[in-house]
């Protein structure tokens, strides 16, 4: 049952200003001068992760949905986040070294499957002993494939892994779509069949508008990395403007882009919804199309854009997002089974104290999880 919060606004208010210090107090001067690099993605990555876990404290696991509001307004805007990371990262390393579909199949499997089969795993033992609750055995078998079709909050082994599922059909395709020499095409491909599954739903999915608009993301990381690839190659490319503009330009006009894009980032996710766009709603019923999933997509994808510009221009990295996008899958996979079953933390605790021992417990956890994928995988590796 959902947890009750009687000191709501107080509470929220400690973890915003918290966050605020910890994410003051973890601002360094960059040592980088590349648009994108790996510090940028990982803090992306712990922004994304912090808004998904404090949007399923907000609107699953306590009553009211006020708790952490507006911290908990932007999951579908770290859904996008995640998604354009993983279509970004996996051509970045097409494009640097090319893979088979096999030897990509088997790297997929050592990096994302392992620490996935060993928390469901673990997730199926705990909760037959420790709480008496039981799945029925094709339940369990489609689950250990990446099976999920459905997102019940309180009833599935762990309803985040509808995205599982999702990722697994861009895995699947990906190495067998991707050209080289035409990345951008590898995305509109993957992004056609991707909405195709997702508005047309032939696979009866009921997280199906889970994916919509959202799966667009996927094909802009793809695009994305493209075009950081082309730009060394051509001295006139956008992106290598974007990347004078960053290292060179005086501040001032950095600083206002930076500044508009947060706002505008702000204000896309707080007025993400179709009563915020009335007209572009009524003209998507007109057209048979489902105009809040659309709207709300469509704006997180766009909050999504502006966040990665801010991101990319400035001249500062967070060591504190860092941290948690270091660890930001195996948060993914553990945090919302362990709160709403498993929680030791809400009940015996303040709720703002609880929150941060949940996101220290995550951070525990996903160091855990990466002390032991890499000597299964090894193994896995030499048996291969």
């Amino acid at each position: 049952m959902p947890i009750t919060i009687t000191n709501v606004t107080e509470s929220t208010t400690i973890v915003i200003i918290a966050l605020i210090a910890a994410f003051l107090l973890g601002l360094r001067k960059t040592q980088h001068s590349d648009l994108f690099p790996i510090a940028v993605t990982q803090e992306l990555k712990g922004f994304a992760i912090l808004t998904v876990v404090f949007s399923h404290i907000c609107y699953m696991l306590v009553r009211g949905n006020q708790f952490l509001y507006p911290l908990s307004i932007a999951a579908g805007v770290g859904v996008d986040l995640f998604l354009f990371m993983s279509g970004y990262g996996l051509t970045v390393g097409m494009l640097k070294k090319p893979l088979l579909a096999l030897d990509f199949y088997k790297r997929r499997l050592i990096k994302v499957f392992i620490p996935f089969w060993l928390v469901i795993i673990a997730l199926f033992v705990a909760d037959a002993g420790l709480l008496h609750i039981y799945y029925s055995l094709p339940y369990m078998l489609q689950s250990v494939l990446g099976w999920f079709p459905y997102a019940n909050g309180y009833v599935d082994v762990n309803s985040p892994f509808w995205y599982i599922t999702w990722m697994l059909m861009f895995y699947a395709l990906f190495p067998l779509l991707f050209s080289a020499e035409r990345p951008w095409l590898t995305a509109i491909i993957l992004a056609v069949i991707a909405n195709f599954i997702a508005f047309l739903d032939p696979l009866h999915l009921q997280a199906d508008w889970l994916h919509r608009l959202h799966t667009c993301a996927f094909s802009l990381g793809i695009v994305f990395a493209w075009l950081l690839r082309d730009s060394k190659d051509q001295k006139n490319n956008l992106v290598e403007h974007l990347k004078w503009f960053r290292n060179e330009s005086n501040g001032v006009g950095r600083y206002l882009i930076i500044g508009f894009m947060i706002l505008f980032a702000a204000y896309m996710v707080s007025h993400g919804s179709a009563k915020d766009w009335s007209a572009l709603s009524e003209l998507l019923k007109t057209l048979n199309i489902d105009s809040s999933s659309f709207i709300n997509q469509a704006s997180s994808l766009l909050t999504m854009m502006a966040l990665i510009i801010a991101f990319s221009l400035k001249k500062l990295d967070n060591k504190f997002l860092c941290l948690f996008g270091v660890y930001s899958y195996e948060t993914y996979l553990v945090h919302w089974p362990l709160m709403y079953r498993y929680d030791v933390f809400f009940n015996h605790f303040p709720a703002w104290l609880a929150v941060f021992f949940w996101l220290l417990a995550f951070l525990v956890i996903g160091w855990l999880l990466q002390k032991i994928t890499p000597p299964l995988g090894a193994w896995i590796d030499s048996k291969w």
